[in-house]
């Protein structure tokens, strides 16, 4: 994704606990680099306000940082389950409310939160990722509500296997491993490069797109469980949250 948004003319900043990679990295793209353990909550404090000090306004805030669970509930240590709701889940929530403050006031701005298609899909070994990702989905579409009318945008990618490190533990649970060869044997699942879903990311913010979903096979059972979601937006309709919110202070 840095490449990818490097290549289409952003200056990345790129947060990570792999300090020593992504200075290399942003050295490469001319960009900064600003080691980051997303699950400490102290390490986020005021974190958004100091990379804007240092280069200037976020333009576009990429929720990437991700990590699963590859056991059964009854053997998953309770610090387990509480490090992957901080990483998937708290931590987008509260980069997202140190950004949009600012976007909200210069009239633009995007978001993007890497989902997964285990937000509408259980997956054996996977429950409290599928838990995880889940809320954020749900978070992202709310967000993108209250955002109407405000220049800022939402896009939210709704993943599969993408050829990565993390999909080669997560297969590591025979449960797991079991259930997506059965999906592979029925033609529903395929790999997806990273590169991919990158450019198809890019492709998002630059046209607006509400959504990414891989694999394509998938789609027709991502659009049936986004469906309450589009149904509830549509039903809202013509109400700009922010501006009741203001009424309400004034």
């Amino acid at each position: 994704m840095a490449h990818a948004f490097a290549d289409a003319g952003a200056t990345v900043a790129l947060a990570a606990r792999s300090g020593d990679a992504i200075t290399q990295l942003a050295d490469e793209l001319g960009g900064a680099a600003y080691p980051l353990d997303v699950s400490d909550g102290a390490q986020l404090d005021g974190f958004i306000d100091r990379v804007e000090a240092d280069g200037g306004p976020i333009d576009i805030l990429v929720n990437n940082a991700g990590i699963e669970t590859a056991d059964l509930v009854e053997d998953l240590a309770e610090d387990e389950i509480a490090n992957v709701i901080a990483v998937n889940l708290i931590a987008p929530q509260r980069l997202t409310r140190q950004a949009l403050p600012g976007m909200f006031a210069r009239g633009k701005g995007h978001l993007v939160y890497t989902s997964s298609a285990a937000a509408s899909t259980p997956s054996p070994g996977l429950a409290v990722y599928c838990a995880s990702k889940a809320g954020l989905t749900r978070f992202s579409e709310t967000v993108r509500i209250e955002a109407r009318k405000s220049g800022v945008g939402v896009t939210t990618l709704h993943l599969g296997p993408v050829e990565t490190e993390m999909w080669d533990r997560v297969i590591e649970n025979p449960a797991m491993d079991q259930a997506q060869k059965r999906f592979r044997r029925l033609g529903l699942l395929v790999d997806v490069s990273p590169e991919k879903v990158a450019i198809d990311t890019v492709e998002a913010v630059e046209k607006g797109k509400r959504e990414v979903r891989h694999p394509k096979r998938l789609s027709p059972t991502m659009a049936i469980a986004a469906t309450p979601g589009r149904l509830t937006e549509a039903l809202l309709v013509g109400m700009t949250p922010r501006k009741l919110r203001r009424s309400n202070q004034a």
